[in-house]
């Protein structure tokens, strides 16, 4: 995650600008079209700080709550796939349909998904149905379902947070070149 970072807060200057536009108003033709500017952009950019920071929480609340789902799935596999292996055995052919690759390292949510869908589907191909079949099938299918929506969620969730992010960036520096023209025109216009 790319967090800007500032030293002081990006309304700080916005706030210096108004309070000497407001302080040499009468003394710069341009105070007031300056004055509107910055406040227009003052309140432009804290709205944009608080999409910025709403964003942010959905996004590490679909995360944490796909994480949760991660770990239900996960479990609900190895409960099924050890269940699988009990009634077949190690040596069954259909077993590396529903392995996971342990050479490709950590799985991904949508590596754990697939696997839950790979077992669902040699579970249902195992003849005769183990008793404990139609009860896991259903499991996996739900579970299945459940982190599909989660990581559908939490990508979305990452695209706004993204999207926000790029509009924060080009605020900021929309802000800071106002920031600096205006005090060269005030510079200009006191040192002239």
């Amino acid at each position: 995650m790319t967090a800007i970072t500032f030293q002081t807060t990006p309304i700080d200057p916005l706030n210096q600008i108004i309070a000497l536009l407001d302080q040499l108003r009468h003394r710069l033709p341009f105070a007031e079209e300056e004055l509107a500017h910055h406040t227009q952009l003052r309140a432009i950019l804290a709205e944009q700080q608080e999409n910025s920071a709403a964003a942010l929480a959905a996004w590490r609340a679909a995360l944490a709550a796909r994480w949760e789902c991660e770990v239900r799935a996960q479990r609900l596999y190895a409960h099924v796939r050890r269940q699988v292996i009990e009634i077949a055995g190690t040596d069954a052919p259909y077993l590396q349909l529903f392995e996971p690759d342990s050479a490709a390292g950590a799985l991904t949510a949508t590596d754990l998904l697939n696997s839950l869908r790979r077992l669902a589907a040699v579970l249902s191909l195992i003849k005769p149905s183990p008793p404990f079949a139609e009860k896991a099938l259903t499991d996996l299918t739900a579970m299945a379902a459940e982190l599909q929506a989660a990581i559908t969620h939490t990508e979305k969730c990452e695209e706004e947070r993204r999207r926000v992010q790029a509009e924060q960036r080009l605020l900021l520096a929309l802000c800071h070149r106002s920031y600096r023209r205006t005090r060269h025109r005030i510079a200009e216009h006191l040192g002239g």
